[in-house]
């Protein structure tokens, strides 16, 4: 500790480096800098979460608005889907599966460096599907897809599944069983182009 009582820490050269360029931009002091970026991480840390999980929020967030997604609440989405359904059922899955398929193609262009399992499971959490939970689990080209989330009558639990069909087609994966229930939504996959990224098991929210 230094007269002053401020104390010493060890910085990898390179992230100073990167550190003292973008003070130097913004018009920052170091010190200014080091002091916001521990006060963001202990708010963090408060907030029970770490910044590398406000950070992958957060792209999400903004790969959805990028989407055009909106957000709104889930018993006006029932509503609306019991609605459609009555009207035009099939034409409103059909719709979400092609939605799925172009958002698979999106999320794998703009994620091309990470794993593609990664990539829905932490656009899922940040998607307005309001999911409780959402585990994969992965065994040779075997993949098992479980969604939960109570608020979601049937009829949003079918088009959620089509969706993620529409999703995983799209990555290469074949769904050969699916299963709804209310709040619930079961998958089993095949990858005729299974993804060979190593990814941490179960993936979960």
């Amino acid at each position: 500790m230094t007269k002053n009582g401020r104390k010493l820490i060890l910085v990898r050269t390179d992230l100073l480096e990167k550190a003292a360029r973008i003070t130097a931009k913004e018009g920052k002091t170091l010190f200014a800098f080091t002091n916001e970026a521990f006060e963001r991480a202990i708010e963090a840390y408060d907030a029970e979460v770490t910044l590398a999980e406000v950070l992958e929020f957060y792209k999400m967030m903004k790969t959805g608005k990028s989407l055009n997604y909106i957000a709104i609440p889930c018993s006006i989405l029932n509503n609306m889907a019991k609605k459609l359904y009555a009207i035009e059922r099939e034409k409103t899955l059909n719709e979400w599966y092609e939605s799925g398929l172009w958002n698979g193609n999106y999320l794998s262009l703009r994620f091309q460096d990470r794993n593609k399992l990664e990539v829905v499971k932490s656009f899922m959490k940040a998607s307005m599907w309001n999911l409780d939970e959402f585990i994969v689990n992965v065994e040779n080209d075997r993949t098992q897809v479980k969604c939960f989330s109570p608020n979601l009558d049937l009829e949003c639990v079918e088009m959620l599944a089509r969706f993620l069909r529409g999703v995983f087609n799209s990555l290469g994966y074949v769904v050969r069983d699916n299963k709804c229930l209310r709040g619930i939504v079961i998958m089993e996959l095949e990858g005729e182009k299974p993804d060979r990224t190593p990814i941490k098991h179960p993936l979960q929210i």
